[in-house]
């Protein structure tokens, strides 16, 4: 059978539980000291309102002026409907024990007169301080709430207060009276400043994961989460990279719709790959999306080898770049932000500069947001590098990036090594799902033209493992060759000498020790010998 719903009237709250509450359901919305329950209901009335159903809101702790002042700064104009007798605030922040019986049969009076069908009782905790036994609030407010505002069809919400630093929701039994109970909590930060979740409504299937709000201009808005969904790709087509010397050593270049990591330390190269990739794409005909969390698009235009490019000349003919902060916007806001930039401009390859943005302050849920990345880009078909400034070979990094590396189709690292005391770059093809790639340890430059590869590094061995080891070839040596081994030559004459005088060193002071036991033997055997012929 059809369930009837309501809507909360929240944006993005409804999706959790069926498309809303339903009708006739007693609901309780629980949560810490300004966590945004009053703010909850009041979309919950307002709504209600815009569609005909008239609304009541009880107050057992909040005079009518606060509440149509803190309302008014969301757009919900209460006084008018007010006026044309659709709504009305009952104020009984001063009752007593002997008040409760007589408020409670004029919210039922009030009901009949404006014939309401949403209700909000503010608060719980209010009417059962009114109580002295709450075996009598219990029957009291299950009477009222769950038998005879239901059989009116009027759908009411409850507000549950849970005291700063525990769990508990005010008396424990609010918990069974209810149909339905969402929970509020308050966030890590500015970014993430409140928790929604729906922990129990029946006849209805609920997503359970924690979710972000945030109260805005217009009021709460509720976060959706990107949905982790398996989306296949059969394509067989190559795009190019834009990286002179890659595509012939991966197959032709990266496969339509793979996702790829470029991994490595900080100034290596990796936003200069990103950007050589974006424009490689436009200027073949297809649109790029950049998504930067460490960068404006002022400090793109001068990143290194885009000198022969004039970004302008592709921002927005083409070319989108979106500039956030990590600390100013949570992830689920982030993702959400992103497919509706996807859906707009319709992109065929996307960069996201980087993902270990997130690791400063969301370390813990690195899966699950670059999971929930990759499932939107891949939904969308879009051919991806995710730029990821973690190090998997080095052992302080290994785990994080341990947990995500499955998530790749392809994994490209860049790395700094030191080669006759200067600073080169070197790049490894790590994983290329489905294609056949160089296995070569590569060198690349950076230059005004970009970023170019050299060619394979034979003179180094275990690279990757930090532990490098010089192959010498025997060819006519130049001038720097010569003084390089002359220097060599040097320190390992020294380093012979030193090693000499330490072992002459060692076997003097053996000779010593044995010189000094061999005397004191001798003066032994002479002490003997003299008390012997003493003796005789």
């Amino acid at each position: 059978m059809k369930v009837e719903r309501v809507s909360t009237g929240v944006s993005g709250l409804d999706t959790l539980m069926e498309g809303g509450i339903p009708k006739g359901f007693t609901v309780l919305i629980a949560g810490n000291p300004g966590t945004g329950k009053t703010v909850l209901t009041s979309h919950f009335l307002y709504d209600g309102l815009t569609k005909n159903q008239n609304g009541i809101y009880v107050s057992f702790s909040e005079a009518d002026y606060s509440f149509y002042n803190n309302t008014s700064r969301f757009g919900m104009r209460f006084k008018d409907f007010q006026k044309q007798n659709k709504f009305s605030f009952l104020d009984f922040s001063g009752i007593t024990q002997q008040g409760v019986q007589d408020a409670l049969e004029e919210v039922l009076a009030t009901i009949k007169e404006i014939n309401a069908k949403r209700i909000v009782i503010d608060s719980f905790s209010a009417i059962l301080q009114a109580f002295v036994n709450l075996n009598e609030a219990r029957i009291a407010l299950h009477v009222v709430l769950g038998k005879m505002l239901r059989a009116q069809g009027v759908t009411t919400l409850v507000i549950g207060e849970v005291p700063m630093g525990t769990n508990n929701i005010g008396s424990g039994f609010e918990e069974f009276v209810a149909d339905g109970i969402i929970k509020l909590e308050h966030g890590i930060d500015n970014a993430s400043p409140f928790i929604v979740k729906v922990i129990k409504m029946r006849t209805t299937i609920i997503d359970r994961e924690p979710h972000v709000s945030i109260i805005k201009e217009q009021g709460m808005v509720v976060l959706p989460k990107q949905p982790i969904e398996l989306h296949s790709n059969n394509t067989f087509t190559r795009v190019q990279t834009g990286i002179e010397g890659l595509d012939e050593r991966i197959g032709g270049g990266l496969l339509e719709g793979t996702i790829s990591t470029v991994i490595g330390d900080s100034g290596v190269g990796k936003t200069t790959f990103a950007l050589k990739f974006i424009i490689q794409g436009i200027i073949n005909g297809e649109a790029g999306l950049y998504l930067t969390f460490e960068e404006t698009y002022e400090e793109l235009k001068r990143a290194p080898g885009m000198a022969q490019y004039d970004l302008d000349n592709f921002n927005g003919n083409g070319l989108i770049v979106l500039a956030r902060l990590i600390e100013n916007h949570s992830p689920d806001e982030i993702i959400e932000e992103l497919e509706k930039q996807i859906i707009k401009t319709r992109p065929k390859r996307i960069v996201i500069d980087s993902l270990s943005s997130f690791e400063h302050v969301y370390k813990d849920e690195m899966y699950m947001i670059t999971k929930r990345v990759v499932s939107l880009i891949k939904k969308y078909r879009l051919t991806a590098i995710l730029i990821n400034q973690n190090n998997p070979f080095s052992e302080s990094n290994q785990p994080t990036i341990a947990k995500v590396s499955s998530l790749f189709h392809n994994i490209i690292i860049l790395r700094y090594f030191e080669f006759k005391y200067k600073m080169k770059r070197s790049m490894v093809v790590l994983k290329m799902r489905a294609s056949y790639h160089d296995n070569s340890i590569l060198e690349f430059v950076i230059s005004g033209d970009g970023l170019k590869i050299i060619g394979p590094m034979n003179d180094y061995e275990g690279s990757l493992s930090d532990i490098k080891q010089v192959f010498y070839h025997e060819s006519p040596k130049s001038e720097d060759q010569i003084t390089s081994q002359s220097q060599q030559a040097k320190r390992k004459k020294i380093l012979q000498e030193l090693d000499r005088d330490e072992t002459q060193r060692g076997n003097r002071e053996i000779m010593e020790r044995k010189q000094k036991k061999n005397l004191g033997i001798d003066h032994k055997h002479n002490v003997r010998n003299k008390n012997k012929n003493h003796v005789t």
